[in-house]
């Protein structure tokens, strides 16, 4: 490389790199003609080539590997998180390398999690897993023994996190069901599709008030365990919580007594702790839950949209220019 060039360095797990077709993939290399893209699944040679990076795209065990490259007088300037969440990635060392910028893919994923939670809502509303079952059973139940059902029309829902996924996901409560849409957030004010924000400290009182319960947050510290016995307890008994974030927003076993003693009426959960979720976990076999292997991000395009996320944030970095997706290191997300 001449002293003009930048290294960008990918380590990833081969799955990573199968979500997007190989021609998708190699865009990565030719996103600016000052960038040097190295893309590995050996975490040996991702610490190899480590000291002469000047960024580091990081998913999982390669997080792991950054240590070495954290001090200020090293070559490293940016670290992204592929995935969205950072909550493993912020380490107290790269807390610590103010010097070093941080960004993650919350931007693509957005719209595609929202999707999820409204999927989520719908099944659990209109019993799709008993019809499911009776489809199976073929069995036409109708009228005088129908399965009950609730519509999403009207209702409300409250998003504890109005950030990439919340927003979109208020936006489709109001405009396609005419929810009363409440929020959480810690900073985000400014969402017009929120009927009215809530603090912290008034959890339980959003909480009482709300039809389905959505999470769309960052698991932080502070967010740890959000939903407990007590906020579940908050809860309308004919309330749905829907997470498509992380496990451990969710005291777990808190939830699975809630659901069995029928103090909420279900959960859609695509996040679980730990993942995958133990063949024992009594979750499975609840009929008021429906599981998802943490795929809320899927689909057919997301490859395609993460490879040209990734190309504008090259490019912008060779650029000099602001970067999408930055994580407040203090904030957690």
């Amino acid at each position: 490389m001449s002293s003009n060039d930048l290294m960008i360095l990918m380590g990833a797990p081969p799955a990573v790199w199968n979500i997007a077709s190989p021609e998708h993939v190699a865009t990565l290399d030719s996103a600016h003609s000052r960038l040097t893209v190295e893309r590995t699944d050996d975490q040996e040679r991702f610490a190899a080539f480590l000291p002469e990076a000047d960024a580091a795209f990081v998913f999982g065990p390669f997080i792991d590997l950054l240590r070495p490259a954290l001090e200020p007088g090293g070559r490293l300037r940016w670290i992204h998180s592929m995935p969205a969440g950072v909550d493993r990635l912020l380490t107290p060392e790269v807390r610590a390398a103010t010097h070093i910028t941080l960004t993650s893919s919350k931007g693509p994923m957005g719209p595609l999690m929202a999707e999820h939670v409204v999927l989520m809502m719908l099944a659990l509303a209109r019993d799709l897993p008993g019809f499911l079952e009776d489809q199976a059973a073929k069995r036409w139940r109708f009228l005088a023994d129908e399965r009950p059902m609730r519509d999403l029309f009207g209702r409300t829902i409250a998003v504890l996190g109005t950030g990439a996924v919340g927003h979109n996901l208020t936006r489709i409560c109001k405009n396609g069901f005419q929810m009363r849409v409440l929020g959480m957030s810690r900073s985000r004010r400014d969402d017009p599709h929120v009927d009215r924000f809530f603090d912290r400290a008034e959890l339980h009182k959003m909480l009482a008030q709300a039809d389905f319960v959505a999470l769309t947050m960052a698991l932080t510290p502070e967010t740890e365990r959000i939903i407990d016995a007590e906020a579940l307890a908050a809860m309308k008994q004919s309330a749905y919580l829907i997470n498509v974030s992380r496990g451990g927003l969710v005291d777990q076993e808190a939830l699975i007594a809630a659901l069995q003693a029928g103090k909420i009426a279900g959960a859609g959960l695509d996040a679980a702790t730990p993942e995958p979720l133990p063949e024992e976990s009594a979750l499975w076999s609840l009929p008021n839950v429906i599981i998802t292997p943490h795929v809320s991000p899927g689909r057919d395009k997301i490859g395609e949209q993460m490879m040209a996320f990734w190309c504008e944030n090259m490019r912008r970095f060779a650029e000099g220019e602001p970067l999408l997706g930055v994580v407040d290191r203090d904030a957690g997300y």
